[in-house]
């Protein structure tokens, strides 16, 4: 009694330098971050198919559009359910259109960008996060909600223009009863939440007309909603008309009239490049996924545009 018994270890394989310094738990983020913004992307097809049509969107499970059948689980895993069915619906043989990965793709990396950016970046190219924190997930592992309410956030601001894009391209005409809610939540949010703030009122970002964190945040998204209102007016789409003053509610007024000019210079390219009937008539995609760089860096292109100010 009393006696421990040793037994031997077996050798263990050395684990080669590369394998131990991979940045195992925040490639574990990214990838979560694209499962989901793949599952969200799949939900959003859904809604662009059946809102039009006048059917519900959460009460009938998903079906093939040409013989009604009923899709198996396994062949309704974004991305991966199209290619295991080439295409093509198991019961009748009809094809499926390739939009419906493209959108679920599309959606993962950009949920899979901000969560690289904000998640797996330690929240250190935010406008307002602190580099006291390293590069990686240490900061999320110590429990900073703010930085996970931030980057859900603007994942959920992307991902909603995405949709009225698309509900554009389907020729749904999008209330501007729809913008009320998502647009009072992101005030909300940018006003309690520091780390969520846009920049400021000043042309460099840094001024503020009052002392209160919470009315700073509040007044430099009302600020941006309001420059992408009236950038809004000149657009023919809800995307554009509803998706500039939501998406200026979270980005500031300086960094979206950057993505609208680079958006608009790029939507430009092929319009002049393709022959008439091939011309996108919206920019709508383009301005989530413009957005979507931007929010992920935030702090590097309010350092470039401080610059310009300063120098202008």
């Amino acid at each position: 009694r009393g006696a421990r018994l040793s037994l031997p270890l077996p050798d263990l394989p050395d684990v080669p330098e590369w394998l131990a310094l991979w940045p195992w738990a925040e490639g574990a983020v990214i990838l979560f971050g694209f499962i989901w913004g793949a599952m969200l992307g799949s939900f959003i097809n859904v809604v662009v198919h059946r809102l039009p049509l006048g059917e519900s969107v959460v009460s009938e499970r998903s079906r093939c559009p040409d013989c009604r059948s009923g899709i198996q689980a396994r062949d309704n895993l974004p991305v991966i359910g199209w290619l295991l069915v080439r295409g093509r619906c198991r019961a009748c043989g009809a094809a499926i259109s390739p939009v419906y990965p493209l959108v679920e793709a599309t959606c993962g990396l950009i949920v899979a960008m901000l969560a690289a950016a904000e998640l797996a970046g330690g929240g250190r190219w935010l406008v307002h996060g602190s580099t006291g924190y390293p590069l990686g997930v240490d900061r999320l592992l110590r429990g900073d909600w703010q930085l996970l309410v931030t980057c859900c956030l603007h994942a959920a601001v992307a991902l909603l223009v995405v949709a009225w894009a698309l509900l554009d391209r389907n020729r749904w005409k999008c209330p501007a009863a729809w913008l009320i809610l998502p647009l009072g939540l992101s005030l909300a949010t940018v006003g309690f939440l520091r780390l969520a703030a846009p920049p400021g009122l000043s042309p460099d970002g840094s001024g503020w007309p009052v002392n209160r964190p919470e009315w700073q945040g509040l007044a430099a998204g009302l600020a941006g909603a309001a420059v992408g209102g009236l950038l809004g007016l000149a657009g023919r789409t809800a995307s554009v008309r509803l998706g500039l003053p939501l998406l200026g509610s979270v980005l500031g007024w300086q960094t979206l009239l950057v993505v609208t000019v680079v958006t608009a210079l790029a939507a430009e390219i092929p319009r002049r490049c393709l022959p008439e009937g091939t011309r996108p008539g919206d920019f709508g995609l383009g301005l989530a996924v413009a957005a979507t760089a931007a929010l992920a860096c935030q702090a590097p292109l309010m350092a470039v545009w401080r610059g310009l100010a300063q120098a202008l």
